[in-house]
């Protein structure tokens, strides 16, 4: 039994030549915006797989060639993406050293006001004539406060 297949050889072909026309047309295009050129990028910008262009020797060398001269912009890329990262880094960190002055100048207020409450007891001469329960209860009083802030 024969079978035709002179239509599936057909539509094959037409398939293949419409493909070949996208990747090469979304090369022009790369080319001509500058966007960094290899088979992923060019896979994606003509609807095809990488594997069919990797297949496709003329498209293969081409894009290799492609490759090689359009690796600068891909540098520059990279080293933008890097500064971005690093000030991103450098952002976050100056946010983090403010949080921390904050935070210490809070505990310093605190503890000056820990000594201020301390020292106001002992100076008053009327408290140390009160005798010994009144001493108590002031040493109890700034025991709990103490380990408030602790």
């Amino acid at each position: 039994m024969h079978r035709n297949t002179e239509g599936l050889k057909r539509s094959a072909k037409l398939r293949t030549t419409a493909a070949l026309e996208r990747a090469q047309t979304a090369i022009r295009r790369m080319q001509a915006e500058e966007i960094a050129i290899n088979f992923r990028t060019v896979a994606t910008h003509a609807g095809v797989s990488t594997a069919w262009l990797y297949s496709t020797k003329p498209l293969r060398d081409r894009i290799v060639k492609l490759r090689a001269v359009s690796k600068t912009p891909v540098q520059n890329d990279t080293n933008h993406r890097r500064l971005i990262s690093q000030e991103r880094v450098i952002a976050t960190l100056r946010l983090r050293v403010k949080q921390l002055e904050a935070t210490n100048n809070e505990l310093k207020e605190q503890l000056e006001r820990a000594y201020g409450r301390l020292a106001i007891p002992s100076s008053n001469s009327k408290s140390a004539r009160r005798g010994h329960v009144h001493d108590v209860q002031t040493r109890e009083n700034r025991k709990k406060s103490l380990d408030h802030y602790r």
